[in-house]
């Protein structure tokens, strides 16, 4: 068994990729809609009915390109194609941005507390209006399915505010309206779920670098005496859209708070634990570890458990990253990651590994003997987090991964010659200079993918695989 060693960072390790931007083409979303009209043929409903709001805006911008911002938003599908969507004041401009043929509907009180209403317009009437009448199958879909510990049995379980469930039951009946968010996000064939064409990857692949050019910026530019503030302004980032509230996090306190933002107050210091997140819609890119400049700056306590947590952590960083491939399990990847970190003092608590999608988390196939199978089109994100408490230490190596089976990377090889190229020389990096055994598969999205530095201060050394 090969065991973590540490090598000397090749030069310009942190320095940032050169990408050209790419857009995700219309004809991406009119595919997408053309599934979802697919779907819902399939399961005898005469029409689905999204829910977004400006934090669960991803079902609906998945089908539209249209992104809930301070308006809850509906897009109703019927099983034909034809398709509406419903906005308050503020989304009605916006809703242009669909890149196909839909019917928008004004319903003022999605609109923001205190604007004008212009119609008394109900919402079932509206309902009614497009057809949602009585006896007709309606699939209705929220951010999130539920499986246990529900009050009603899960098919009639929502997570929709219930003025709207409400105005669904009395437009159609309420053992009319199922749910169908697992149609959306469920695995293994949720619609969501699956990259389907070269473009997708190509627009991942430039969210990705983006994502992990801020964190190596930070990185480079983080020095003890930086407040969480004076860091995040090193990012050099842009006002582009984002999944996730960034996390620059300095000292044990913020650390231990996890989700917190950065402040003015909280100061690095040298031997002190840190974390640095960014993310961009369809990638996160995440650090934590020890912001040390060498072992003399650790506590006497830290000193006893650098070594053993942090080389076992990467040890289980690179073994996901040689496990990974179409056709294994989630519980082969979960079984495979608890050989390194399974021990309690690690803290390991989340799944090691999810989905992603344009909001950071949408499920997860690895779970404690799963046998759910990853597939082509999967796209995945690498994310261990280890916790220990006493001391207070952290590690976090978080990047982006797609699998694509052998058509998929052709596709890729003719459209986006560019991108296959890079992907090419960051399997070889993370194969040659990482010592993991990729598989042909598995496309590193960015540069940073696997790469750990066992002092964040101090970056002249980095983890691997013995040769």
């Amino acid at each position: 068994m090969s065991r973590v060693v540490r090598i000397a960072s090749p030069e310009g390790i942190l320095n940032e990729e050169q990408v050209k931007p790419v857009r995700l083409e219309d004809s991406v979303y009119e595919r997408r809609k053309d599934l979802l009209t697919k779907r819902i043929q399939e399961k005898n409903l005469d029409f689905a009915v999204l829910y977004g709001d400006r934090e669960h805006f991803a079902n609906i911008e998945y089908f539209t390109r249209y992104d809930c911002r301070f308006e809850e938003t509906l897009l109703i599908v019927r099983k034909d194609g034809k398709a509406w969507i419903l906005v308050g004041n503020e989304g009605m401009a916006y809703s242009y941005i669909v890149p196909y043929e839909i019917e928008r509907l004004y319903y003022g009180n999605f609109s923001l507390q205190g604007q004008p209403r212009n119609n008394s317009t109900t919402l079932s009437q509206m309902m009614e209006a497009i057809g949602i009448r009585k006896g007709c199958q309606v699939g209705l879909a929220g951010y999130k399915y539920y499986e246990k510990a529900t009050e009603d049995k899960e098919a009639y379980t929502f997570d929709v505010p219930y003025y709207i469930v409400r105005s669904l039951h009395k437009a159609a009946g309420e053992d009319q309206i199922t749910d169908f968010t697992r149609e959306l996000t469920g695995l293994p064939d949720g619609l969501r779920m699956t990259v389907r064409d070269a473009n997708e990857i190509a627009f991942i692949e430039y969210q990705s670098v983006t994502a992990a050019n801020r964190v190596r910026s930070m990185l480079r530019s983080a020095k003890a005496g930086m407040t969480e503030m004076e860091i995040s302004c090193q990012a050099g980032a842009d006002l582009r859209e984002s999944m996730t509230y960034a996390n620059i996090l300095a000292g044990k306190r913020s650390v231990s708070l996890g989700l917190k933002s950065p402040d003015d107050f909280s100061v690095l210091e040298d031997g002190s634990p840190m974390t640095i997140s960014y993310s961009t819609r369809g990638s996160m890119c995440a650090r934590s570890g020890m912001a040390s400049t060498g072992y003399d700056k650790l506590g006497e306590d830290e000193k006893k458990e650098f070594d053993e947590f942090y080389e076992n952590y990467w040890h289980a960083i690179a073994s996901w990253y040689g496990t990974v491939t179409e056709g294994v399990t989630g519980g082969e990847i979960f079984e495979t990651v608890h050989r390194y970190v399974g021990a309690e003092k690690f803290g390991v608590g989340l799944n090691p590994g999810h989905c992603i999608g344009m909001d950071e988390w949408s499920n997860s196939p690895v779970s404690e003997k799963s046998q759910l199978k990853l597939g082509s089109g999967l796209h995945f994100q690498c994310d261990i987090v280890a916790c220990m408490n006493r001391p207070v230490m952290t590690a976090i190596c978080e990047d982006t991964v797609v699998i694509a089976d052998k058509k998929l990377r052709n596709e890729l090889k003719c459209q986006y010659p560019e991108v296959y190229a890079r992907i090419m020389e960051r399997q070889q990096f993370m194969r040659e200079t990482l010592g993991i055994a990729l598989h042909e598969d598995v496309l590193p999205m960015s540069g940073h993918n696997g790469v750990m530095f066992p002092f964040l201060l101090d970056r002249k050394e980095m983890f691997a695989l013995e040769a």
